[in-house]
Order: structure tokens, then C-alpha cells, then sequence
């Protein structure tokens, strides 16, 4: 696409040189819109494996009873 802006420029066709830009404009969309999505697919797999990790971590948690001892109280 970025050839085909560079031939039409060599031109004077305006309508050429415009049709070339839209098609560029178009691809770099594309990618764009393929890049976003593999940054949100690769963000939500690190979420997910944050997730993992930090119920990992939670091993060291005790479930304990206490009773609280009132030292007025003799």
C-alpha cells in the first residue's frame, strides 16, 4: 500500500493519490485493530495467570479460633 501512495505521488492524478491514501489509511487500520487485539488477549492471559499465582501464594494461610482475654477482669 505504501508503494502504491508513492507511485500515485510521481503522478498528478489527484483522485489516483487519494485512493492510494484511503487503501493506506485501510491496511494501517488493520493492523491496528490486530495489534489492540493481541495486546488485550495477551493482558487478559496475564490476568489470568496473576490470579493463579496469587491463589498459589495464599498456602500459608492458617484458619484459627481465638478467644479474647479482658485483663480487668480478676
Amino acid at each position: 500500500a505504501i508503494e502504491e501512495v508513492e507511485q500515485a505521488m510521481k503522478g498528478d492524478d489527484k483522485a489516483a493519490i487519494e485512493a492510494a491514501v484511503e487503501k493506506l489509511t485501510q491496511a494501517g487500520q488493520a493492523i491496528y485493530q490486530k495489534a489492540a487485539e493481541q495486546a488485550q488477549a495477551e493482558s487478559a492471559a496475564a490476568e489470568g495467570e496473576g490470579q493463579a499465582e496469587s491463589g498459589a501464594s495464599d498456602d500459608d494461610v492458617v484458619d484459627a479460633e481465638f478467644e479474647e482475654v479482658d485483663d480487668d477482669k480478676k
